[in-house]
C-alpha cells in the first residue's frame, strides 16, 4: 500500500512537471512588454488589434498617407491631450490610458497641423455650417466628428430629408410706365417634401425614395403622381 501511494505521488508530480510550465506560458510572448508613456508610446504596434484601420491608412492618395504619416500616436496620443488638455496614463483618475479620441478639429483648427477647417465653417456663405455644428449636440462621436466623416470618409450615409417643396413669389407689373417693368417680391416657401437617400461606401451608387409632399392647400394643376 505504501509503495502504491509512493508511485501515486511520483505521478503527480511527474504531471505537475509536465502540465505546470505548459499552463503559466500559455500565451507565447506575454512577459516582453510595450511602454506606452511619452515618446515610448509608438512602440505599441497599434495595427495589432487596428489592422482595419491600418488597411484603410494604407489605401493609395495623398491624403491617406498624411494621415499615415501621422502615426497612431500623432492623433491619438499626442495631439487629442495637446489641444484639449488631458492626461495620459499613470495617475490615479487620468483621462485616458493609451490612446483618446481625438476631434477631428484638433488637427483641423487654425493651430494645428491639418488645414484650417473652422475657419471655412464659421464662412457666411458656407451650406455645411449646421451640420457640422449641430453634429456637436450627436452622442455618437465626439465633437463634428459625424459630420467631418460623412462627407470625407468612406462610410455610408443614410438621410431622412424634410425639405421645402416649392418657392412662391408675388410679381407685378407697374402698368402706368409701359415698359414692362416688374416688381417681385415676398419670396416665400410652401409646403415639405420627405426623401430619403442612401449612399454607399464608394460614394458611387446611391438611391432615394419617390418624394413624399404634404402640401395644403395644393396649388392649381398640383399633381401627386408627379410632384
Amino acid at each position: 500500500m505504501t509503495n502504491k501511494m509512493i508511485l501515486i505521488g511520483i505521478a503527480i508530480a511527474a504531471i505537475g512537471l509536465v502540465a505546470l510550465p505548459q499552463t503559466l506560458a500559455l500565451f507565447a510572448g506575454q512577459h516582453n512588454f510595450y511602454d506606452n508613456i511619452g515618446a515610448g508610446a509608438a512602440a505599441i504596434p497599434c495595427e495589432k488589434c487596428h489592422a482595419d484601420v491600418f488597411s484603410e491608412l494604407s489605401q493609395p492618395g495623398s491624403v491617406n498617407a498624411v494621415h499615415m504619416a501621422q502615426g497612431c500616436a500623432g492623433c491619438h496620443i499626442t495631439t487629442a491631450p495637446t489641444k484639449e488638455g488631458l492626461k495620459q496614463g499613470g495617475a490615479l483618475g487620468s483621462d485616458f490610458h493609451a490612446a483618446a479620441l481625438p476631434l477631428c478639429l484638433d488637427c483641423h483648427s487654425g493651430s494645428g497641423p491639418g488645414v484650417d477647417a473652422r475657419s471655412i465653417l464659421n464662412g457666411s456663405a458656407e451650406a455645411h455650417t449646421s451640420f457640422a455644428n449641430q453634429a456637436n449636440t450627436s452622442l455618437l462621436l465626439r465633437g463634428s466628428n459625424e459630420a467631418c466623416i460623412s462627407c470625407h470618409t468612406h462610410v455610408a450615409v443614410d438621410i431622412n430629408w424634410t425639405k421645402a417643396y416649392k418657392i412662391s413669389f408675388n410679381a407685378k407689373e407697374n402698368a402706368t410706365t409701359g415698359l414692362h417693368e416688374w416688381t417681385v417680391n415676398n419670396f416665400a416657401t410652401e409646403g415639405t417634401v420627405q426623401i430619403q437617400t442612401y449612399g454607399n461606401r464608394s460614394g458611387k451608387i446611391n438611391s432615394a425614395t419617390e418624394p413624399n409632399v404634404s402640401i395644403s392647400p395644393a396649388p392649381l394643376g398640383f399633381d401627386p403622381k408627379n410632384p
